[in-house]
């Protein structure tokens, strides 16, 4: 019975709830020496938490908690080796394991350098329980530098499996202009680590490390795409874009050991210090056992105003964020799976436990100092009466200074954004916000568009606003006659959105599925309401390649049959758009061209999802009013060409969503047959 009471105990503790496989490290010194005295030993083995220690040897520190050690180059912010079990989870690599941080800030490459060293949290005052330190990077004026100084913090709880991280940017207003650029924390892992997981669908074993060495590069494909010619996946091809996820819905990736059981990963406590949104399509790792945190990347057309004006007061604090480590059992079936399940329980552990208490960095707010927006997102659309709030994004943020506009957050980096999704209902309950006056988001697949209310949440701390129910009404010209999609600003329901990622293997050329078009649609799509089936008959993207059809471009129809002309004077195509490359768009009416102006609508957030690989990046809308009377009772098409606007031979979007709207008319029977 005391047995039994003993593990309830340690599984309400350590919220031990999905991973019975697994025996997590977070248990406190005296349960695990109690564990280890016992006379029926598991057979696994279990590393013992001891007091946290942190011993300064000059040049490096080590941290130390009986879990995990970890040796941090004090000048360069570096952690160059992280055991943890016993095993080494860095060095090896090619030489290259290691945890760094790097930028190019102002068009310059640059990592942290001279740091100066304090102890911020010394667990000799603490009763051993927490230790921090801090490595600072001051500007020093060089035009070789980015003007921004530079704090990077590692931190240690007694109980931790892993290390936590984070980084606090800074820019004085007596400092030049910060142009921007790229910010991340960057891994190379060891070479033990050959399973990667990043979602459902990016998670499998990787080649090794004699593999990735063997690499060639692709003739007529970016320098990013590589070829391997050996190992499992000989002559298939490889690209960093490959592994590329939205931080809204993912809390945690990284490797793991199929000989080892042994796993490492970055974790994503809150959301709030990543740029661009819920939306934002980052790398996550790249196959070469690389994991990263790129909380200041500009990948995929968003998060990329990144610049700080001369005179300008800025600061940003990024994480803490834990590298957890985990293990399991020799023999656990399913290894790999177990050890990415389970971490991502930890992520949800972190994320219930932001915001951290422990944290010293005067940067940081802690939980009596922020606040919660709560309220009941509704939809009111006459047209669409049952048009559903559920699973939409909600969010707050402040404009930062020097956006270009005040209602694209997507293109926003410098500042802070809070998001949730909404219940089945619409209501929604927005956690540790930090104090300011917001501006209110929405945007999801029960309306077009996304719903801006300036100014309109302004929150305190220790207090929640109730926001009570906030309306949106989106614009709509007329009933909805038919739709393509659904408004989600991704293209994943169409053809290829589930293996969007992919290639064809050598010789086959097509080193990315968008290649394969010219080959699955010959005579490009030609879609009828009612028959055709979006993810068969759609392609997740429209491009074109003008050295493989130099003269004319892709047309897309939309077959449709009407049951009278419709009425009133003006009909539209709303069209919402998950990525423009390098493209305008043109669309006809039953063979006239109905755009303003004639050549094409072109697109302000243009971004390069397809060749990165990806499922969509950022998102534009457009619509085409038009003359109702060019429709008419029966047949009709509407179709979409597009104009290359780049200097390259090459352009594309992704549809999201497609919609006609026309009053007095509906589609007939004729147009409903087959699905």
């Amino acid at each position: 019975m005391k047995k039994q009471l003993f593990f309830k105990f340690m599984q309400s503790l350590f919220r031990m709830t999905s991973c019975a496989v697994l025996i997590l490290l977070t248990v406190q010194s005296s349960f695990a020496n109690k564990w280890n005295n016992n006379k029926k030993k598991t057979a696994i083995s279990l590393s013992v938490s001891q007091n946290v220690t942190v011993t300064d040897n000059g040049s490096t520190v080590i941290m130390d908690n009986g879990i995990v050690k970890a040796i941090i180059d004090k000048s360069k912010a570096r952690v160059t080796s992280l055991i943890y079990n016993g095993l080494e989870m860095l060095k090896g690599n090619s030489g290259k394991g290691n945890i760094y941080w790097s930028w190019n800030m102002n068009g310059k490459y640059q990592e942290p350098k001279e740091c100066t060293y304090t102890l911020t949290a010394n667990p000799s005052t603490n009763n051993f329980e927490y230790a921090e330190i801090k490595l600072r990077m001051t500007y020093n004026a060089s035009t070789a530098a980015a003007p921004m100084d530079v704090d990077v913090y590692y931190s240690l709880p007694k109980n931790a499996s892993g290390l936590y991280a984070s980084a606090t940017l800074t820019h004085p207003a007596a400092y030049p202009a910060l142009t921007g650029g790229e910010w991340r924390m960057a891994s190379a892992v060891n070479d033990r680590f050959d399973w990667l997981s990043v979602d459902a669908l990016r998670n499998r074993i990787m080649p090794t490390a004699t593999d990735a060495a063997s690499m060639v590069a692709v003739s007529g494909a970016p320098k990013e795409v590589t070829r391997y010619t050996t190992g499992i996946y000989n002559n298939k091809y490889e690209c960093k874009y490959d592994y590329s996820a939205d931080f809204g819905d993912t809390d945690v990736w990284g490797w793991s050991s199929t000989k080892d059981n042994v796993g490492i990963w970055v974790t994503a406590p809150s959301k709030e210090y990543y740029p661009g949104g819920p939306m934002k399509r980052e790398l996550m790792s790249h196959g070469h056992r690389y994991l990263l945190n790129m909380i200041g990347g500009t990948h995929f057309g968003q998060g990329h105003e990144t610049q700080v004006a001369a005179g300008q007061e800025w600061q940003k604090n990024y994480g803490p964020f834990l590298i957890y480590c985990n293990k399991t059992a020799s023999g656990t079936p399913n290894a790999n799976i177990a050890l990415w399940e389970d971490a991502k329980v930890q992520a949800k552990t972190e994320q219930k436990a932001w915001p951290y208490a422990w944290f010293t960095n005067p940067a940081y707010v802690k939980a009596s100092g922020r606040g919660t927006v709560t309220g009941k997102l509704v939809i009111k659309d006459g047209a669409s009466p049952n048009a559903s709030a559920g699973n939409t994004w909600v969010g707050v943020a402040i404009p930062p200074a020097g956006t270009s506009s005040v209602t694209q957050f997507q293109r926003w980096s410098t500042n802070y954004q809070f998001w949730v999704k909404t219940d089945a209902s619409g209501n929604f309950s927005i956690p540790d916000v930090l104090p300011g006056t917001y501006s209110f988001f929405a945007f999801g697949p029960g309306a077009i568009g996304q719903l801006s209310l300036t100014n309109y949440a302004t929150v305190t701390a220790g207090n929640t606003t109730a926001l009570g129910s906030v309306n949106w009404t989106p614009a709509r010209v007329a009933p909805t006659v038919w739709e393509i999609g659904k408004p989600d600003r991704n293209a994943m329901e169409f053809k290829h959105g589930n293996d969007w990622w992919t290639s064809n293997t050598y010789p086959d050329s097509r080193w990315g599925i968008f290649m394969n078009y010219p080959e699955e649609f010959p005579n490009d799509v030609n879609f009828t309401i009612g028959q055709s089936n979006i993810a068969t008959d759609w392609n997740y993207v429209h491009y074109w390649n003008k050295t493989l059809r130099p003269d004319s471009s892709p047309e897309w129809k939309v077959n449709f049959n009407l049951t009278a002309a419709p009425t009133g004077s003006t009909a539209s195509v709303y069209v919402a758009l998950a990525e423009v490359n390098s493209a305008a768009l043109i669309l006809s009416v039953n063979g006239e061209n109905v755009t303003m102006p004639k050549s094409g609508v072109g697109f302000t957030d243009g971004s390069n999802a397809m060749i990165r690989k990806g499922i969509h990046g950022a998102f534009n809308e457009i619509r085409f009013d038009f003359p109702a009377s060019k429709l008419k009772a029966g047949a009709n098409q509407i179709s979409f060409n597009l104009r290359l606007t780049g200097k390259g031979l090459m352009g594309n979007v992704m549809y999201d969503y497609v919609r006609l709207e026309a009053n007095g008319c509906a589609l007939s029977a004729q147009s409903f047959g087959k699905k």
